[in-house]
């Protein structure tokens, strides 16, 4: 009788169990990729939130330090504007009052009753009605056309944010004011105003730094109390202490305008007009030299 053991020269059979089956992978390459679709919808959810808070560096960078949180923003709401209204008296004038700070003679020129605006092109000395007029913002030495942001009755000439100083002026109202991005430059594209960018000079009663190390005569467009004025002085300084000197003087926010043998002067009530530069000054004949001018009502 045969053995069930047994195992003939022509048979074949397999000693031991049976191998297990691996199941299949399929269901982890599945929550792979969904896990891989969630990270990317949340990373584009986060950008689309956070979108107002991310850091770009624009074409044309500030020569001027980085700024805090609070100036990195758009302009506040409680934006202040100033109007330098004297009721007491009938007409308009500048009031001009010298100060030393420092060992700079500063001279406050502060007009009263006045209208302030900016003028692009050639303007006349003849103008009586003008009290004080002074450069505003720089022009490029390559193409001649004006730094920065620039609204001219309320018509852009310019854009760039080349520096972070700011002025606007609506309806007769001024105010001044240091962010990268500011909603004035839009208002007063819609109310026919005026827009200007320069350097930072003070803000919020804090001397801003600036890089530009040369030394030369100094002008700046101030909020000091509750009237705008522009601080002159005839001394050569570099940027960082004549905004220094201004924030002593009281200045709560000031930008830089144009200085060393920038055109521009100044009527005092006599009728006498008087240069900020008294040597050679910068040619005028440039079709985007500007100005802001603040003319008797």
């Amino acid at each position: 009788m045969k053995n069930l053991q047994d195992i003939n020269d022509d048979e074949i059979r397999v000693i031991g169990h049976e191998p297990p089956k691996h199941p299949s992978k399929w269901w982890i390459w599945v929550a792979l990729a969904a896990a891989i679709i969630a990270v990317v919808v949340l990373v584009v959810v986060l950008q689309r939130e956070n979108g107002g808070n991310i850091k770009t560096t624009p074409a044309d960078t500030t020569n001027q330090e980085p700024l805090t949180q609070s100036h990195n923003n758009a302009t506040p709401q409680s934006q202040l504007w100033f109007n330098n209204i004297d009721n007491s008296a009938e007409a308009s004038y500048l009031a001009i009052n010298d100060t030393i700070i420092d060992s700079l003679h500063l001279k406050v020129l502060t007009p009263y009753n006045a209208t302030p605006e900016l003028y692009v092109g050639n303007l006349s000395e003849s103008d009586t009605n003008i009290l004080l007029a002074a450069m505003a913002a720089d022009i490029r030495r390559d193409n001649g056309k004006i730094v920065g942001a620039f609204v001219y009755a309320g018509e852009p000439l310019s854009w760039g944010l080349s520096k972070l100083g700011y002025c606007a002026i609506s309806e007769g109202g001024l105010t001044l004011g240091v962010a990268e991005n500011s909603p004035l430059f839009e208002q007063a594209t819609e109310q026919l105003g005026y827009f200007f960018r320069q350097y930072a000079a003070v803000s919020n009663g804090v001397a801003v730094k600036n890089n530009p190390e040369n030394a030369a005569p100094r002008r700046a467009l101030c909020i000091m109390g509750d009237k705008y004025c522009v601080v002159t002085t005839s001394d050569r300084v570099v940027m960082n202490d004549f905004s220094t000197a201004l924030a002593k003087l009281g200045v709560s926010d000031a930008i830089f305008l144009v200085g060393g043998e920038a055109h521009g002067w100044w009527r005092d009530d006599e009728g006498t007009l008087t240069h900020f530069a008294q040597g050679k000054q910068r040619t005028r004949n440039k079709k985007f030299m500007n100005y802001i001018v603040f003319r008797a009502n």
